[in-house]
């Protein structure tokens, strides 16, 4: 029990962070394996075999936001999010690969929530 209030207080601590880390890769991809590992209850084993599949889809991801920076003019936010929800979905479907049925069901979930939140953000913005 002690290591999982550990664990909570240090992906919060992470996660307050700031926004310089935001757009640092490592802690992003560090923040987005330790939700996943909370929200998904993943073991050890189960987290190794899952980070190589989220290293490579935010590695595609930062090239594809990148490519879309280099053009140029304004970025399109609704080509952006498009691009972002179908990324997202061969990931999950990657990842799903190597979860159990009950975590594919908490990955849907927390994905749903991840979108909601985001909504919630932009909405403030």
């Amino acid at each position: 029990m002690k290591k999982l209030l550990m664990f909570i207080f240090v992906v919060t601590l992470v996660m307050s962070s700031g926004f310089a880390q935001q757009r640092d890769p490592a802690a992003r991809l560090q923040r987005e394996i330790e939700g996943l590992t909370t929200a998904l209850g993943l073991s050890k084993e189960e987290v190794a075999k899952i980070t190589p599949i989220v290293t490579e889809a935010q590695k595609k991801q930062s090239e594809s936001w990148a490519k879309m920076r280099e053009a140029g003019g304004e970025m399109d936010r609704d080509k952006m999010r498009e691009e972002r929800n179908k990324m997202t979905a061969e990931t999950d479907k990657k990842l799903k690969e190597v979860l159990t049925p009950e975590q594919g069901v908490k990955l849907d979930a927390f994905r749903k929530q991840q979108a909601e939140e985001r909504a919630k953000r932009m909405q403030g913005q």
